[in-house]
This record gives structure tokens, C-alpha cells and sequence, in this order.
């Protein structure tokens, strides 16, 4: 079932020895180290999703496959259910790994602020990036949207504290006009994934064509 999927996907591991290393750094350590927290903690909860990818993938090649079994036994109405089920997980599919995507960014981007924190001022952290995939992501792995909404506090409190880039506030109606891009292009990317997924997963293997 999706929802056994989802679920697996988004259970949160307790991890004492990460709990008191977040404590430790969050404390009172300098703005680096508690960057490199934010980053790991982006990292695992972008492997979540990959995870989540990969599972989707096996799931719609079993859902495709019933679909043409039914098919093939002129079941339409299990076929219609099937067919249905698979077009729900393509479309969750499409939501992860646009937030995937722009994990990625969010990544890349503060790694970059890592390495250069002397140039602080003139590098954008994108902290409404992140809060818009928190959204995404609330009705389908509430675990994972509640730890990013964390990381963007985090990352508020960051910039707040060195007091040199500005931010956009979670209670902001827009976002970013680089983060806005940054979607935008992560959206087509996740088009042309798509196709490429479901076009492999939709090719008939040996066996279905000699079945056929």
C-alpha cells in the first residue's frame, strides 16, 4: 500500500549521539558548524526522499503490471482501480522529487556559504526555498516537512545572528524571486524525469512481449 510506503519512509530514527551532537553545536558554536548541522540534517531528509523514489518506482511497476493482467483477463473494473492507484503514486512521485530537486539547491547553496563565510553579505541563504518544500511535503511525509520547518528555523536564527544577509520570513505570501527560479527550473527537470521514469517502467520486458 502507498500508505505503508509513505509511512516507512517517514519514521523518524531516534539517534541520541546526532541529538546531543545538534545540541552541542546549536548551543553556542560559531555560525560554520552550525551551517554543517543544517546541511547533514538537509542530506538525510533528501535521502529519505530518495528512498521514497525508489519505492515508488517498484510500486508503479507492480501497479502497472496488475493493470495489464487485468487487462489481458478482461477485468476492466480492477484494471480502472489499478490504473487509478498508479496515477496517484506518479503524481506523489513528481511532488518528492521536485522537493528532491531543490533540496539539492538549498545544499549546494549552503555549502557554498560554508566555504566562503566571509562573503556572507552578498550570498542569498535560501531559507523560503526550503520552507516551500516543507510545504509540499506536509501531506505526504509530515515527519520529514516538521524537520525541514526545524532546518529553516535554524537557518533564520543564523542569519539573524550574523546579521548580514537578509532573509525571507515564513510568513512571507511570496517567495524569493531566486527561489522561484530555482523551482521553476527543478519543475521541468521533474517533467522530463518523469517521462524517462515511467516511459522505462511502461516498456514491456521479454517475457510480456512473448505473453502478449
Amino acid at each position: 500500500m502507498l500508505e505503508d510506503i509513505l509511512r516507512e519512509c517517514d519514521r523518524e530514527e531516534r539517534r541520541p549521539f546526532l541529538s546531543r551532537l545538534r545540541t552541542r553545536i546549536l548551543g553556542s558554536k560559531p555560525v560554520k558548524e552550525r551551517i554543517i548541522l543544517c546541511i547533514y540534517r538537509l542530506k538525510v531528509l533528501k535521502g529519505k526522499l530518495e528512498l521514497l523514489i525508489l519505492r515508488i518506482r517498484k510500486r508503479d511497476r507492480e501497479l502497472l503490471n496488475r493493470c495489464i493482467d487485468a487487462q489481458r483477463s478482461g477485468d476492466q473494473s480492477r484494471a480502472k482501480i489499478y490504473a487509478e492507484a498508479s496515477h496517484e503514486i506518479r503524481t506523489i512521485f513528481k511532488i518528492v522529487f521536485h522537493c528532491k530537486l531543490a533540496l539539492e539547491q538549498v545544499i549546494l547553496r549552503l555549502e557554498t556559504v560554508e566555504m566562503f563565510t566571509d562573503l556572507t553579505s552578498s550570498i542569498v541563504i535560501p531559507v523560503s526555498l526550503v520552507n516551500e518544500v516543507r510545504g509540499k511535503l506536509a501531506g505526504i511525509l509530515p515527519s520529514v516537512s516538521r524537520q525541514l520547518g526545524e532546518v529553516a528555523s535554524e537557518l533564520e536564527n543564523l542569519i539573524k545572528a550574523a546579521g548580514r544577509v537578509e532573509y525571507t520570513p515564513e510568513s512571507a505570501p511570496n517567495l524569493t524571486e531566486e527561489a522561484k527560479i530555482i523551482l521553476e527550473e527543478a519543475k521541468v527537470l521533474v517533467e522530463v524525469k518523469a517521462k524517462e521514469v515511467f516511459r522505462s517502467i511502461e516498456q514491456p520486458t521479454d517475457l510480456e512481449v512473448e505473453l502478449a
